[in-house]
């Protein structure tokens, strides 16, 4: 609640298109449009704020605080029946699916004429409700890593993400989903047809919102047996087509090349890479020595336009809380065999999220980075967070469904720990947010 109402208007990274695509998906717009080769994005209504009427001196500007005229007269904007060409490139290629709650809320909205910024605060609650009930559900069904899972979920970047007009909480929300059902599988209960089909499709649900998934729905095949091994590999074969599909008939048809005349071009850095492969771990080595400082913060939290940092001390408290988690998570395996989980799952679900997070740097290395260069540009941390669910694999089961440990002492004071932990997360959290935009 503190990250939709004290969050201005337009102050999450892309959030202008993204409530653009929101609305456009609400008119049925489920594919995007181009106009010309350097434009994609939709007829909107006329009144459609642009990017730099969204509260624009915020925008990599600690120090400034909202511009209370400007608020005002952004939040008398109404929607208007006649529509004209609104351009959002980056996120007009993105499947309908993890949009459509924010859709149907402005579609409602829309019709019950609100204004423009009523609707996008309805679309953020919306959007908010929805990461927490799909984090939520996750926790409560998963059978390992469960307190990893909690951790997880809360953590500043992700509040922030679920409490705007983007998809990115909704994909978290359904990554941790994923991940918990696949929890429940182990070389004993394979679970029935039906339990694999809802992975299958949730999988396909996350490869086509975020194609670098597509790698995770490879940790599956760790639970394929020969009886039944088609199973395994349902969610691979399923996210691949649904990948495919999307690809023809959803993105091609809208994308354009990004930060066109800078030297980035698609076709010509897939071709680079493939005939410099010896240039690659240069390539690596240099984008994370000079990048993996900021990425981690940004996975932790850095919220506005990735202008708002926390204390220090505060991102020392989270990592350690993780590691925290870690460790508590994987404890039982030292002196219970029984409940590890399998080898074979274990290193497909390690490799599968390096190569998922190898992903992420391709992808943005092959649209955002100019041709040739030595360090990919333009990765955040926050585009990691839907592969991190997925680490609950490899912990052991737990012993008792409910609990966090077999001793019921132990569990409680976990429960406590995370609790306080949750609380600190929230002071802070409403404490940043109100000193960077509100007080002076």
């Amino acid at each position: 609640m503190a990250c939709i109402v004290l969050t201005p208007p337009g102050q999450i990274p892309d959030e202008r298109n993204h409530l653009a695509r929101v609305v456009q998906i609400s008119q049925g717009g489920f594919v995007g449009l181009k106009n010309g080769p350097k434009e994609a994005g939709g007829y909107l209504s006329a009144n459609f704020p642009r990017e730099s009427e969204m509260l624009d001196s915020l925008r990599f500007n600690p120090k400034a605080k909202v511009p209370m005229p400007e608020l005002l007269a952004l939040s008398q904007r109404h929607w208007s029946r006649e529509r004209s060409w609104t351009s959002f490139g980056n996120t007009v290629i993105y499947a309908p699916i993890a949009y459509l709650p924010g859709a149907a809320t402005s579609f409602v909205a829309r019709h019950g004429r609100a204004t423009i910024i009523q609707t996008s605060y309805a679309v953020r609650t919306v959007n908010a409700l929805c990461t927490v009930l799909l984090c939520t559900l996750g926790i409560a069904i998963a059978r390992r890593g469960t307190l990893y899972l909690g951790v997880i979920s809360s953590l500043p970047m992700v509040m922030a993400l679920g409490a705007s007009c983007s998809q990115d909480g909704v994909i978290i929300g359904l990554s941790v989903l994923t991940a918990a059902l696949l929890t429940r599988l182990d070389e004993r209960k394979l679970g029935s047809t039906h339990l694999w089909v809802v992975i299958a499709i949730l999988f396909s649900v996350l490869t086509v919102s975020k194609p670098p998934l597509l790698l995770c729905s490879l940790i599956p095949l760790g639970f394929a047996r020969p009886a039944r091994a088609w199973l395994g590999a349902l969610p691979l074969i399923s996210s691949i087509a649904a990948f495919l599909c999307w690809q023809k008939f959803g993105l091609d048809p809208a994308k354009i090349v990004f930060r066109d005349g800078s030297g980035v071009s698609d076709s010509g850095q897939i071709h680079w890479v493939l005939t410099h492969p010896q240039l690659l771990p240069a390539l690596a080595y240099h984008t994370l020595r000079q990048n993996i400082g900021h990425n981690i913060h940004e996975f932790l939290g850095v919220l506005g336009w990735l202008d708002t940092l926390f204390p220090s001390w505060f991102y020392n408290l989270i990592a350690g809380v993780i590691g925290a988690a870690l460790a508590f998570s994987g404890y039982p395996a030292i002196r219970e065999r029984e409940l590890r989980q399998a080898r074979p799952v274990v290193a497909l679900t390690v490799i599968s999220m390096a190569l998922a997070t190898g992903g992420v740097f391709f992808s943005i290395y092959v649209i955002w980075t100019p041709v040739g260069a030595p360090v990919i540009d333009g990765v955040q941390g926050r585009y990691f967070l839907p592969i991190a669910p997925f680490l609950a694999l490899v912990f052991p089961k737990l012993a008792v469904a409910s609990r966090v440990s077999s001793s019921l002492r132990v569990h409680q004071m976990a429960m406590l720990a995370l609790g306080l932990f949750l609380a600190l997360d929230m002071v802070t959290l409403t404490c940043v947010l109100a000193s960077r935009y509100w007080l002076a």
